[in-house]
């Protein structure tokens, strides 16, 4: 069974198919490269959310069993087509959420691609759709529906890494937060009972995976502190030859 590296196991329609895949996956990395070298790899679990029970109960085994450092998740999962979809914080998936917070593990939110029928934005430039800039949007956009859910006031101990210096959110999130604020009688504010940025700075690390610019770095790092700032390279994607050279050189200091 093959699924393309930025849908993975969400993308898979038949929820009991998509539980033996994750199985199946946590399996074979933990045996070909964890097992093999495990003072060189560390792993994060493949969970199939189609059924948020079945995937607490694989994160269990595979930080249990495997000795795994928490989940790799791709995004939203399609529930019954490609075009319908469930959004983790949506209350069916809490089930899952309260077994991290169990585990007390972090979650990798990975991007992937807007769904098919919101893309009209991108027609005639569909290289936009993926990593250059769909990717971004649809990740933050993700996030941000996290940070308003109460989610993290539930369980205030929960946390999400991002990559890309969390896909714009560092700059863009102080102008979200005033906007909501002005807003603060309206409709869909959602139920958080903080700011957007105490849990922005509270719940979340992120990463430069795939964004090598030091203007944006120094920006991450002045809005979420440079203890939740992680060096990553986005293999194979990118190269980690580039990521580091752009690291050693960044004009930032050495503290």
């Amino acid at each position: 069974m093959r699924t393309s590296p930025n849908l993975g196991v969400l993308s898979l329609l038949d929820p009991r198919q998509a539980i033996a895949f994750a199985q199946r996956t946590n399996e074979q990395v933990t045996e070909q490269f964890v097992a093999r070298h495990p003072q060189r790899f560390k792993a994060f679990a493949t969970v199939a959310l189609q059924s948020p029970r079945a995937a607490a109960d694989e994160l269990e085994r595979a930080v249990k069993d495997y000795g795994m450092v928490g989940a790799l998740i791709n995004g939203y999962t399609n529930i019954g087509n490609a075009d319908t979809t469930q959004y983790l914080d949506e209350l069916p998936v809490w089930e899952f959420w309260e077994r991290v917070a169990a585990l007390n593990v972090p979650v990798y939110l990975h991007p992937r691609e807007p769904l098919p029928s919101q893309r009209r934005i991108y027609e005639g430039y569909p290289s936009l759709v993926g990593s250059a800039w769909g990717f971004a949007h649809e990740t933050a956009t993700h996030a941000i529906r996290l940070m308003l859910s109460g989610l993290f006031d539930r369980y205030p101990n929960l946390t999400l890494i991002l990559g890309h210096l969390a896909e714009g959110l560092p700059l863009m999130l102080p102008r979200l937060e005033h906007r909501l604020h002005m807003q603060r009688e309206g409709e869909g504010l959602g139920n958080a009972k903080k700011p957007v940025s105490h849990y922005f700075s509270h719940n979340f690390y992120l990463t430069t995976a795939g964004h090598f610019h030091t203007k944006g770095l120094l920006d991450s790092i002045s809005e979420i502190g440079v203890d939740r700032v992680l060096f990553s390279a986005d293999y194979p994607y990118e190269s980690m030859a580039t990521a580091s050279n752009w690291f050693d050189q960044a004009l930032i200091s050495e503290n």
